[in-house]
């Protein structure tokens, strides 16, 4: 008798549809412990496609804010992406760009520089 593990193991290796929607879904829960708590309560990742990112943000401001800080967003997601998920299949990143999404009015928009600055 197999185990449980071992028997969705080798579904998931014979899937490979399977194998990447969970690779998806892994990696949309991986952005708040990835960017931080701070920039997470107002930028949320909502999609991926292919090895793009979807990320809804809060404010106007959070959407500037995060697209002047897009290389640097982009290398923490995908170092964390590669230390829970591995290299990515095409060798390349899980994530090669990221579009950011929605804007309302801001509410305190000197709090978004904040998130970025070094300690």
């Amino acid at each position: 008798m197999d185990l449980l593990s071992r028997i969705l193991k080798r579904i998931l290796e014979s899937n490979n549809g399977l194998k990447s929607g969970m690779h998806e879904a892994r990696i949309l829960e991986l952005w708040e412990p990835a960017i931080g708590m701070p920039i997470a309560r107002h930028a949320r990742a909502v999609q991926i496609r292919g090895t793009i990112l979807t990320v809804a943000v809060t404010q106007s401001v959070w959407r500037q804010e995060l697209l002047g800080n897009k290389q640097l967003v982009l290398e923490k997601f995908n170092q964390r992406l590669k230390q829970e998920l591995g290299d990515p299949a095409s060798g390349g990143v899980w994530i090669s760009d990221i579009f950011f999404v929605g804007s309302a009015p801001s509410a305190n928009p000197t709090k978004a520089g904040k998130a970025f600055r070094k300690k």
